[in-house]
């Protein structure tokens, strides 16, 4: 589910490769995720999917104002059924290719968060990211790529798309990365027309511990 939460989790063991888990806990939600992992023929690859379901009692909130996971307490429009219970469901898959000896990568993920019985309240993104992962420096591999994600969001009738490209160094010997990244993003709005463009550079620091 991606949040912290009271519940109960089975996670099984891992068989070719595959692996799943499930989830349990107040008020109510329930999840599901299959993973795969593995390397054949010089080639690295990862994949997973899951989907989380929530229902809350949310009477009295008189609009969907939630974010793009099923959060219970969060993304409720009180108005489904006598006693305000929405049902949130959320589907995400994503995969992770690479080749080793060229270090050449592709990631790409797809996610739908729905409201059910609302209309038009809910969004869905998709994602990709490409690039070269080879070892440079003494320091560590040296990664660089380039990403583009477009988002829709039904409840605002609104549409982003992000472009970006990045750097990253790792530096093995203290378990870090380095990263630079850049991105543009282009918004649209049904009603309002185009949204201004945004652009930003950010960097920062990962130490794993």
């Amino acid at each position: 589910n991606g949040v912290p939460l009271n519940s109960v989790r089975y996670d099984t063991p891992t068989f070719a490769g595959f692996s799943a888990s499930a989830s349990w806990g107040e008020d109510d939600f329930w999840d599901v995720a299959i993973r795969y992992a593995g390397e054949f023929s010089g080639f690295k690859l990862a994949a997973a999917a899951a989907y989380s379901e929530s229902d809350d009692n949310c009477s009295g909130v008189a609009a969907y104002a939630g974010p793009p996971v099923p959060a219970p307490g969060v993304g409720c429009a009180g108005t489904q059924g006598s006693n305000g219970i929405d049902t949130t469901e959320y589907f995400q898959v994503g995969a992770y290719l690479q080749h080793v000896p060229t270090g050449l990568f592709v990631y790409g993920a797809y996610g739908d968060f729905d409201v059910d019985g609302v209309a038009n309240a809910g969004n869905d993104y998709w994602y990709v990211k490409a690039g070269l992962r080879q070892r440079w420096t003494p320091l560590g591999h040296t990664v660089l790529y380039g990403e583009y994600g477009d988002y829709d969001n039904d409840a605002a009738s609104s549409e982003v798309e992000l472009y970006g490209v990045g750097l990253v160094q790792e530096i093995d010997n203290a378990a870090m990365s380095l990263w630079l990244t850049y991105r543009h993003l282009e918004g649209e709005q049904t009603g309002t027309g185009p949204i201004e463009d945004f652009d930003y550079v950010k960097a920062g620091a990962l130490i794993n511990f």
